[in-house]
């Protein structure tokens, strides 16, 4: 028996990509109950030495992958069963690797396709979801989907939405629109009578800013928030920049330790304490594996409000308050990530600041980790 698995969508891949026929006896196949079978045996792989004679005498590359599409077929039970680990004839080998080599192709495309689909079924539920909650009307689903029909993994939902002052506030983001969201002007929170940000340089010249593009070219001309008071509400500007650079690296999973159980920020013990703004300026190294449960358990950490998906803690000199606002692979490996709004202040005197950081958790036992900030989103 196989001891190579495959998921649901690699099984109809190539049952598919083989016209739904056995590769050896072109019987029609049933899609739940057929096998894929392994024309040089996969067992080789336990034995190097056999291994390796095997592939010399059939004048296959010594690197030849047992378990690549190459050398996969799919067929009937039965048939599938008769050839067990036995190696069919040189001519035979050729043959069907061979037919293998050429479907291989399709297979690639096949899933491909498999996948656009499922992220189609993922974009629908998620916009019947805002539909429900009145977030969108039924002409601006029907005008989405439209528009991104080949794009579905395109459209992100937002658990904190963006606000512009121009606008009402926007929770669903297509990477289409990113450019545009880009020139549209930032809400600097509730303070609905500030309507930009003025930065200066070392000469101090003046650069008065209202868009995430305008904010962006003015830090890359070494323009800089200089007061407190500017420094509190350029985090606004950090927030939404990050975000809208987050979303256009931004790509569907295909593997997730943070989904199934669903974690989050609020689970005390999956965050690393070194998340937490340092106090002071003395470099005090902090044990990876202490979390905020433990600093919470310690005394050292006081929870001053939880909800879904805010978490705001104080020490006895610094606050730190964390908002997820969405999750997606966001730097290519795969693996589903959080991207956070940050806000960080002392609670002796005004000053505070603010950014994004981007979390990620590798494997199903492990705490949270911080990824490397992108230019301008780090604390």
């Amino acid at each position: 028996m196989s001891k190579q698995s495959f998921t649901a969508a690699q099984r109809e891949a190539i049952c598919v990509a083989h016209a739904n026929k056995c590769a050896y006896t072109r019987e029609t196949l049933d899609i739940s109950n057929f096998h894929i079978d392994h024309i040089v045996p996969e067992t080789l792989n336990e034995k190097p030495d056999l291994r390796a004679e095997t592939l010399t005498k059939l004048g296959l590359p010594k690197d030849f992958d047992l378990f690549g599409w190459e050398n996969l077929l799919p067929c009937r039970p039965g048939a599938n069963l008769q050839k067990s680990a036995t190696v069919f004839e040189a001519a035979q080998i050729h043959f069907f690797l061979g037919v293998a080599a050429s479907k291989k192709p399709n297979v690639i495309e096949n899933l491909e396709k498999i996948e656009r689909r499922k992220n189609r079924g993922r974009a629908v539920i998620l916009l019947q979801q805002c539909l429900e909650r009145g977030e969108l009307s039924a002409e601006e689903v029907a005008q989405i989907l439209e528009d991104y029909t080949g794009a579905p993994e395109a459209i992100f939902e937002l658990l904190e939405g963006m606000k512009f002052t121009d606008s009402e506030e926007v929770t669903v983001v297509s990477k289409a629109e990113l450019d545009t969201l880009r020139d549209r002007p930032v809400r600097l929170g509730e303070n609905h009578d500030i309507d930009g940000l003025t930065l200066r340089n070392e000469a101090n010249e003046q650069c008065f800013v209202r868009t995430c593009r305008e904010y962006d070219q003015a830090l890359s001309k070494d323009f800089f928030a200089q007061t407190t008071f500017d420094i509190k509400m350029s985090s606004w500007f950090e927030h939404q920049c990050g975000l809208l650079r987050a979303l256009q690296a931004a790509d569907t999973p295909s593997e997730s330790f943070i989904e199934n159980p669903r974690v989050s920020i609020i689970d005390l013990s999956l965050m690393p304490f070194s998340l937490f703004p340092e106090m002071g300026d003395e470099d005090i190294a902090i044990d990876p594996s202490t979390s905020y449960q433990d600093k919470v358990d310690d005394g050292s950490l006081v929870i001053k409000r939880v909800s879904q998906n805010l978490l705001s803690v104080e020490s006895v000199s610094m606050g730190q308050q964390l908002i997820e606002v969405v999750r997606a692979d966001l730097n290519g490996d795969g693996i589903e990530d959080i991207l956070l709004f940050e806000y960080c202040y002392a609670k002796e005197g005004t000053f505070g600041f603010g950014g994004v950081k981007t979390i990620t958790r590798l494997n199903p036992s492990g705490m949270f980790e911080l990824m490397p900030p992108s230019k301008s989103s780090e604390c």
